[in-house]
């Protein structure tokens, strides 16, 4: 490396030019009196005490007061220079954390994201940003598929959202966790299988999506708020779900669901059975779009389209439950429901008092 090489380097760690050119010199002649330092380095008479001092803060280079005036000497470089780095890091670290709570409550104040939005994102840690987002934001329904190391950075969020009551499910990719002896949070569904696309979707509200290349280890995230999107990042997702491995059902209740369709894969057996349930359903009339809550005990439900399909794992043309509320039955069907009474926008189930 030249001088004017290593001169310029110094100066991108921070240095300014006559720091640089006084620590080359300091280095070179181990020890110097600043006389000899303005004659190696160039640093005018006039300036090389107060650059000395600046480096000895630095803590490059350390000053001797003797008889014949004051003495510079460098210590090794690698040690100074490592210990300069630390603080540095330090310091930095230090500002980062002061300017962002400083700024949080800025973004609080904001709108943030607008919804309906869709973007793309290469880092990984702009996208987990976007998963805790979007578990936060979830009120019924949090479908998860990562791979292991992702799920432990994740973990504590999904236990917030089930603490919500939101219906959590976990599709590990990657390490079986029969294999490896990991045990979850007994509220999550957990699924495996060993490779799959990486997504989280809560709700209608909020997908996170990055499918898997062939022949490319990091493809980009696409992260959206626009509910159509979202609804098809969550049919996929299901697709994913079903033909995964189980590894642990959750059994408790009360239970949340987006829609009729989901909530007849998870019940059919039990409703035919003759197990009662209630359910309290948020959505709104399809006749004026009017939002409204109803509740009551399920009476029948219905799951078709105009091809004989097995619509538990493909969704269906039309599901519905039909709910006998206090003012009478009324038939619920999904998000973009026309020919039911109610568009769900979310349903909540608990089993009936006996």
């Amino acid at each position: 490396m030249t001088d004017r090489e290593l001169l310029r380097e110094l100066q991108d760690l921070g240095l300014t030019e006559y720091q640089s050119k006084a620590y080359v010199a300091a280095v070179r002649a181990g020890q110097a009196r600043p006389s000899e330092l303005v004659d190696e380095s160039g640093v005018p008479q006039g300036r090389i005490y107060g650059v000395i001092d600046e480096l000895e803060e630095l803590g490059l280079v350390e000053v001797r007061s003797g008889l014949g005036g004051k003495e510079v000497s460098a210590p090794p470089p690698g040690t100074v220079l490592e210990d300069l780095k630390r603080r540095r890091v330090d310091d930095l670290s230090e500002t980062v954390s002061t300017v962002a709570s400083e700024l949080e409550p800025l973004h609080g104040r904001s709108d943030g994201e607008p919804t309906g939005f869709v973007s793309m994102a290469k880092r990984e840690e702009t996208a987990l940003r976007h998963a805790r987002r979007a578990i936060d934001a979830a009120e019924y329904w949090l479908t998860v598929c990562v791979p292991d190391r992702l799920y432990t950075q994740l973990e504590a969020d999904l236990l917030d959202a089930a603490d919500r009551g939101v219906t959590v499910r976990v599709l590990l990719i990657g390490t079986d966790p029969e294999e490896v002896g990991r045990e979850f949070p007994a509220a999550f569904d957990i699924r495996y299988r060993a490779a799959a696309d990486t997504f989280v979707v809560a709700d209608r509200s909020y997908g996170i999506f990055s499918s898997k290349h062939p022949a490319q280890d990091r493809q980009p995230y696409i992260i959206t708020q626009e509910p159509n999107l979202v609804l098809l990042f969550q049919n996929y997702g299901e697709q994913v779900w079903n033909a995964s491995r189980v590894v642990q059902t959750v059994d408790a209740f009360p239970r949340r669901y987006l829609d009729p369709w989901r909530t007849v894969i998870a019940l059919r057996d039990r409703f035919d059975a003759g197990e009662r349930f209630e359910v309290t359903v948020r959505g709104r009339r399809t006749d004026v779009r009017e939002t409204d809550t109803w509740e009551g005990p399920v009476v029948a439900y219905d799951v078709g389209g105009p091809v004989d399909v097995d619509y538990m794992n493909s969704p269906p043309t039309y599901a519905s439950l039909t709910v006998e509320t206090a003012d009478g039955p009324v038939k619920i069907g999904g998000w973009k429901a026309t020919i039911e009474d109610v568009a769900a926008t979310g349903i909540e189930v608990r089993r009936a008092a006996e």
